[in-house]
């Protein structure tokens, strides 16, 4: 099983799917929390169907969703379940979701996937 890290989408099956379970953690001196990656923490899925280059979906990650997670973990902005956190490419592509599931403040479950074209 490919997508066991992250915030998985419940209602269908993404043909393609990164994950992570990162871990946010206070920096001393400062007033919120840096966002951690572990490599062995991480999942990615891609199925057959998928209409999307690999490379543009890590790219879109990696450029926009980590730096507006980092941002608003410096804001100290996940700590409840409830606290998500939704971003879309700008091309309608892509889709992510990230939330602390109850975790206190400790780990962000992030799920970032293929949006079914149409």
């Amino acid at each position: 099983m490919a997508h066991e890290w992250g915030n998985y989408p419940e209602n269908f099956t993404p043909k393609m799917y990164w994950g992570a379970r990162a871990i946010l953690e206070r920096v001393n001196g400062r007033p919120g929390k840096s966002l951690d990656l572990l490599p062995d923490r991480q999942s990615f899925e891609r199925l057959d169907g998928s209409q999307r280059d690999p490379d543009t979906f890590i790219d879109w990650i990696n450029t926009k969703v980590l730096p507006e997670l980092r941002r608003l973990a410096r804001e100290n902005r996940f700590y409840e379940w409830n606290d998500l956190v939704t971003i879309q490419s700008e091309d309608g592509a892509f889709m992510c979701q990230a939330t602390p599931k109850g975790s206190g403040g400790e780990y962000l479950y992030i799920g970032c996937w293929e949006v079914e074209s149409r």
